[in-house]
């Protein structure tokens, strides 16, 4: 595995889990996450953020770990940057609680099975 791709997805991995620090912060509760733009934009730039590092993965990583839907997280991104004033919050939410732990377990999967974690 490229050295790129080790910091990039130790990057993911630090937002992930500030991601989690956010909702353990209110409660991961979804209506204060309707009602909190503190919490919106939290979990959001972390989202944003995750969505920006998929980019850089080299092709290679991308192709070797299909488990993860790279395209989709970039497409994630880009939704979050362009259409954050229209919000689903349902949508984001449920990115905060399906999608999240999948790409949080698959990345740390990944580094332990490449480089040791």
């Amino acid at each position: 595995m490229k050295s790129k791709d080790v910091i990039i997805l130790k990057k993911i991995l630090e937002y992930c889990n500030q991601l989690n620090e956010a909702c353990d912060m209110f409660g991961n509760d979804y209506d204060k996450f309707v009602e909190n733009s503190v919490f919106q934009n939290a979990c959001c730039m972390c989202i944003l953020q995750i969505g920006e590092l998929c980019k850089l993965i080299s092709e290679e990583m991308r192709v070797e770990e299909k488990a993860v839907p790279w395209k989709e997280w970039c497409g994630i991104r880009d939704i979050f940057a362009h259409q954050y004033s229209n919000l689903d919050h349902q949508s984001a939410w449920d990115t905060i609680q399906c999608d999240i732990p999948e790409l949080k377990e698959e990345v740390e999967r990944i580094l332990q099975d490449r480089d040791g974690g």
